[in-house]
């Protein structure tokens, strides 16, 4: 029988002391395997991957029962300096590189508990070898990647130690399906140079791809497991995360289907949707230009799709029409104002909200508390009002919260109001942030991978309530987005770049066709 390198035995987790994530999960990694688990948001999958890797103390978490033993040795001795010096190391979701230090400086960080200096240039000849564009841009700031390269860079810099067992939480997140491929193949490439990989990935079809053998998470329990031909065969698992199952019952049975509750939302202004003209937006950083003199037009009161490979300049785009970045030449017009060289909060003014690639929320404050932040920019009461209690304050509170309340029954975040961000999983999270967006009652809303790390189900929730939220108040929308159903089944027209240019733009039917498309999507063979 295979020699166990991690066995996780009836483990219990709790946030806070109060909500129970995980109860009795019981996972083996046997040595040389590749072991995915699968699950939807909330399930626990990441409070796993942080007990295993002892860091639950950082965001509130405690293990209450159970054991985890890693080569040979209870955890439970060990803090997380001592789990990565005996060889297990996590890549946490949501791209979190040092966005200031170089690539180079990047990897460097993480060798730092590696003392010889020949083991160190042997690593980092490893990472450049599984990662060629990692050594192009060694010397480029690690904010200015796009989003598949601050992946590639977070798993290059867990790699920098030689684990013996590398812990990856969802590494698939917001890519384009080519780079989904690449990741997926890449994995396989750090198995079969001796390290043991334990895989969290929504995307079930890769996870199943690579891995040797596969658990199900749900609601913090495990539902399932076996070997990963044995899972993907199941009616369960191609339903709820392939999408392809045969089923006839499983969207009306799944919990994530939308339903047919209606949640109004209501305007205090009588702001409208103006257009968005982008025209010949050209952004270089240094010698790379990631945009190229690209022009779109959002009509006001549509929804808007801006797609295309990682690296195509998206984000980018969205940074610049929000205020982050500034153009290096052309001009944003939002309306009759010219946005090009505004601040941000400016542009705020004028009712662009926006969401981003990676999330920016409180985590210590609660889901309420995050969404009334977003009302501050329609409250009509000032500060000292609000610090008398007067009775004016008092009732624009009530309002405020009662808007609140809307937007989060809107995004079905109503039952976790009063908890802590950090508490939620990475999906949820990103519907906190679309709901301070909202809650700024804006006229563009700028949508940045909004159904990163969602199931098929939970992204067509997401896209009623952006489709409920534009109808109800009239609002545009910029979306940039990898999920080619969910883009393809709400965007009325569809802009799509590549290397910093545009290479086509239409209907969703026209974009599906076009083989320059799908070439930039799927590859040459594949288109």
């Amino acid at each position: 029988m295979p020699v166990p390198l991690l066995t996780v035995d009836d483990l219990a987790v709790d946030y806070d002391g109060a909500v129970q994530a995980l109860r009795g999960v019981s996972v083996r990694v046997d040595a040389g395997s590749v072991v995915a688990v699968l699950g939807s948001n909330g399930a626990g999958k990441t409070t796993l991957l942080r007990a295993i890797s002892r860091s639950l103390g950082g965001v509130g978490g405690a293990v209450t029962a159970g054991r985890i033993h890693f080569d040979g040795h209870d955890l439970a001795r060990r803090d997380a300096a001592g789990a990565v010096r005996a060889g297990l190391v996590q890549v946490p979701e949501g791209r979190r590189i040092f966005r200031d230090l170089t690539v180079a400086e990047n990897l460097r960080a993480g060798a730092s508990t590696v003392r010889d200096k020949r083991a160190r240039e042997e690593a980092a000849e490893r990472v450049f070898e599984l990662f060629p564009i990692l050594a192009e841009r060694r010397h480029q700031r690690g904010g200015l990647l796009s989003g598949g390269q601050q992946q590639m860079l977070a798993m290059g810099r867990a790699l920098m130690t030689s684990p013996t067992l590398l812990l990856l939480d969802e590494p698939s997140l917001g890519l384009a399906p080519q780079l989904v491929e690449q990741i997926g193949d890449i994995i396989g490439q750090i198995h079969a140079q001796g390290t043991s990989v334990l895989l969290i990935e929504q995307n079930a079809a890769m996870g199943l791809r690579v891995a040797d053998r596969a658990y199900v998470l749900e609601v913090g329990t495990i539902t399932a497991e076996g070997s990963s031909a044995e899972l993907a065969a199941t009616d369960e698992i191609r339903d709820r995360y392939l999408g392809v199952g045969t089923s006839s019952t499983a969207a009306a049975t799944t919990d994530d289907a939308p339903d047919d509750t209606t949640v109004h939302l209501r305007r205090s202004t009588t702001a409208r949707a103006r257009q968005l003209r982008v025209e010949d937006l050209t952004v270089r950083f240094g010698g790379i230009t990631a945009l190229s003199t690209v022009s779109f037009t959002v009509e006001a009161g549509t929804i808007h799709a801006l797609i295309g490979p990682n690296g195509a300049g998206k984000s980018t785009c969205i940074n610049v029409l929000g205020g982050a970045y500034r153009a290096t030449s052309g001009t944003v017009h939002y309306g009759d104002a010219e946005v090009t060289a505004m601040p941000s909060h400016r542009i705020a003014d004028l009712g662009v909200a926006r969401t981003f690639q990676n999330i920016s929320l409180s985590l210590e404050a609660t889901v309420r508390d995050n969404l009334l932040v977003g009302r501050h920019r329609v409250m009509r009461t000032g500060t000292a009002a609000h610090a008398l209690r007067l009775p004016r304050a008092r009732r624009e509170e009530r309002a405020e919260r009662e808007a609140v309340r809307r937007i989060a029954a809107l995004l079905r975040i109503e039952h976790v109001l009063d908890r802590a961000v950090h508490t939620l999983s990475y999906g949820d999270r990103k519907r906190v942030e679309m709901g301070r967006a909202l809650a700024a009652e804006p006229t563009l809303l700028l949508l940045d991978e909004p159904v990163a790390g969602m199931t098929h189900g939970e992204s067509a929730v997401m896209a009623e309530a952006i489709r409920a939220v534009q109808r109800e108040l009239g609002l545009s929308v910029l979306l940039v987005e990898h999920d080619m159903p969910f883009v393809m089944g709400l965007a009325e027209r569809i802009t799509v770049l590549d290397f910093g240019k545009r290479i086509a733009e239409g209907s969703p039917r026209d974009v599906q066709r076009d083989p320059e498309v799908l070439r930039a999507y799927l590859g040459t063979a594949a288109a």
